[in-house]
């Protein structure tokens, strides 16, 4: 996750950030867990597979086949007990859709009386006025909305389902208007990096503070898509309007950031070459938050309670809370493959293991799994070896 709003804002903010680092993450507001030294995860808790939707990217394929192997209320309430006794900075509820799982309430309602943060991260269709209200007293720290295209075509083309525009728009407004805090967030391709800037806007006049853009991850059924990524222009086009608006912006109330890409750090530090006092204090803030968080500041857990060094990486199974439990899957006992992906940077090949920006970036090893079988090859989404190549020749 890279925050421009904190990378490009007043000094204030990035030593806030740089400080965050020597800090635990409980003592943190949840916009500084990320520059925390502590290794603790965000857990990203695929709660469950149903949906209402049938989007084109969706990394966990959900659908409503069988359920019966998700965790039963019992275990989840359980490993919500850990996470808060570890403690977990974050719990995120997603799925599928978070709001079809037939525990979320018990989950969401448990997890304030213990303390956790928590957010969700949803499709937004289902949030009426009354289920904002319930997200509210049950102490959700933030509502995250997809939406792919400011026109309610396209994103419903993208989304499977005719209408899921209008509502994904009603229940960020839902839940707005019942003090929640939201987030809108669009996943990149070639079918819409050119409409970034109108569902900036359309943040803006919904008064959203969050805009967070997603880099399309070939998994789930974002294999199948994986063509419509977009070219290295059409991503540099799309960053450098995001660190312009964050600028532009800062007076305003919207923090704008990526997720899915570190190399998008790297790229703003290349952006930033021309002014080396600041480039120094965001290249700082950039190594604190750690580039690629798999395996070490994230990690994720299925349904079925298989636990995941990231959402997008259903491959690697590095234990499951019904056999052991999360801590010591994750900080006691943690597997080989889990401890080789923590250390990625040792093994890591090609363009990415000769990159000046290896500290604060190091691509994203999914990516690199995807398109070269090796989860330590260079990341060939990098859109800064032909930018590269042009400023070290002049």
């Amino acid at each position: 996750m890279i925050i421009f709003s904190k990378a490009l804002a007043d000094r204030a903010t990035v030593w806030s950030a740089i400080r965050a680092n020597d800090q635990p993450c409980e003592s943190l507001p949840p916009d500084l867990v990320r520059f925390s030294g502590e290794s603790r995860p965000v857990v990203i808790w695929n709660l469950t597979r149903r949906c209402n939707l049938r989007c084109a990217h969706c990394y966990i394929d959900a659908n409503n086949s069988d359920l019966s192997d998700e965790l039963s209320l019992e275990e989840g309430v359980r490993l919500i007990d850990e996470l808060a006794s570890l403690p977990s900075p974050m719990l995120i509820f997603t799925g599928g859709e978070p709001l079809m799982s037939r525990n979320f309430w018990a989950y969401a309602f448990h997890a304030r009386e213990v303390g956790l943060r928590c957010a969700i991260s949803t499709n937004g269709t289902m949030i009426t006025p009354e289920i904002a209200a319930l997200l509210k007293e049950s102490g959700i720290r933030y509502v995250g909305v997809s939406l792919d295209s400011s026109s309610p075509e396209i994103n419903d083309s993208f989304r499977g389902i005719r209408g899921a525009h209008a509502k994904a728009i009603q229940g960020l407004i839902n839940a707005r208007d019942a003090g929640l805090k939201t987030g809108l967030r669009v996943t990149l391709t070639r079918d819409n990096w050119h409409d970034i800037p109108a569902l900036l806007n359309l943040a803006l006049d919904l008064k959203i503070p969050r805009f967070c853009l997603y880099h399309l991850v070939p998994t789930g059924r974002g294999k199948g898509i994986a063509e419509r990524d977009v070219t290295a222009e059409q991503r540099r086009y799309v960053i450098r309007l995001l660190m312009e608006a964050a600028v532009e912006l800062r007076e305003k109330e919207i923090e704008i950031l990526t997720t899915d890409s570190p190399i998008d750090g790297a790229f703003i530090v290349e952006m930033l070459r021309g002014d080396p006092e600041r480039m120094e204090h965001v290249k700082r803030l950039l190594i604190n938050a750690g580039g690629c968080s798999a395996g070490s500041k994230v990690a994720n857990i299925s349904p079925a309670g298989d636990v995941h060094p990231c959402q997008f990486m259903p491959q690697i199974v590095v234990g499951n809370v019904r056999e052991r439990s999360f801590r010591d899957i994750w900080i006691d006992n943690p597997s080989q493959e889990l401890l080789l992906i923590r250390n990625s940077r040792r093994y890591l090949k090609g363009r990415c293991s000769r990159c000046e920006h290896l500290e604060l970036c190091g691509g994203c090893r999914q990516k690199a799994y995807y398109y070269r079988g090796d989860l330590f090859e260079e990341d060939p989404t990098c859109m800064l070896e032909d930018l590269l190549k042009t400023e070290h020749a002049r």
